[in-house]
């Protein structure tokens, strides 16, 4: 990033870190008013924002331990990145990225970053070696890999749908113990593919908001009717890894955590009793999942089971 000051005169200032965020339910990557704050591992103290540029990426000035790098104008664009990775002993140093929404519309989430780092941010799998880009199981939308220079944010269970979105929501907790299933991923699945995915909050609420997928057809008609009463049966898969022993969920999620959990899937109870209930989602009404056949108390919840 440079600033001119007077013809022929240009101060070069580079940028230790640049994100660009992925909604992943309204897919796009133009999303304003977040909150995302950077410091170093060792020093949760010691923030700086990152604030959006004209196109919508985030950078970060003025990271501590970083000074020397952001004001090195002596070398040609690009070089001082590469020293820093090159660098013995290296110069990069850990940090933290928290990422929340004052606006309320996505859930928090926090993850790690080796800075400086050259363009855009990528985020790779850190427990896959060598680490790599995470594809959602059964995915094959746009873009597959939602994780190379996007990261993703999840809708809040408060948000308002954007429209025309649908919306599925749930409050989900394990059968049998009542631990509630928080920070969970839910997706949800119709005619067999994949249309989204959403993470549970604190209280393990969540809200999976997609674009609804093509109408059934109808049978020909002559003139076409007009037609609004589309329905879809829906089948919901879950994924999520209890804490063990069960104790207080964070407040701010870690995101390698969160999709660590798409290796361990598990069962969604749909009903205590047989036969299941088909769920149904009908065009422009939200779907509230339950597990039918529980007593009155406990009827809003949505089980999982995790033997």
């Amino acid at each position: 990033m440079s600033a001119v000051l007077r013809p022929g005169e240009v101060v070069q200032r580079n940028a230790a870190l640049g994100l660009r965020f992925w909604d992943a339910a309204a897919a796009t990557s133009t999303i304003d008013g977040l909150l995302v704050e950077v410091y170093p591992r060792a020093n949760p103290n010691a923030r700086a924002r990152a604030l959006p540029n004209p196109s919508g990426v985030y950078v970060a000035h003025r990271l501590p331990q970083l000074a020397a790098f952001e004001f090195d104008d002596s070398q040609p664009a690009g070089q001082p990145w590469i020293e820093a990775a090159n660098a013995s002993p290296p110069l990069m140093h850990g940090y933290r990225i928290e990422v929340s929404d004052p606006a309320g519309r996505y859930l928090p989430i926090a993850f790690d970053a080796e800075l400086p780092a050259r363009g855009l941010f990528d985020w790779l799998a850190p427990w896959i070696s060598p680490p790599q880009a995470v594809i959602w199981p059964g995915d094959g939308g746009s873009p597959p890999q939602w994780l190379i220079e996007r990261i993703p944010l999840f809708s809040a269970p408060g948000r308002a749908p954007p429209s025309p979105l649908a919306v599925v929501y749930a409050q989900m907790r394990e059968a049998g113990s009542g631990q509630v299933a928080a920070w969970s991923l839910l997706a949800v699945n119709i005619a067999g593919q994949r249309c989204g995915i959403g993470l549970a909050d604190r209280e393990g609420r969540v809200a999976v908001m997609f674009a609804y997928p093509e109408p059934p057809r109808a049978p020909l008609a002559s003139p076409p009717a007009e037609r609004a009463d589309f329905a879809w049966t829906v089948e919901l898969d879950a994924y999520w890894a209890p804490l063990s022993p069960p104790s207080t969920p964070p407040a701010v999620p870690d995101l390698a955590q969160v999709l660590m959990q798409l290796a361990t899937p598990c069962a969604v109870v749909d009903s205590l009793s047989s036969p299941a209930p088909r769920r149904r989602l009908d065009y422009r009404r939200a779907l509230t999942a339950r597990t039918e056949g529980q007593n009155a108390a406990d009827a809003s919840w949505l089980l999982l089971s995790t033997a």
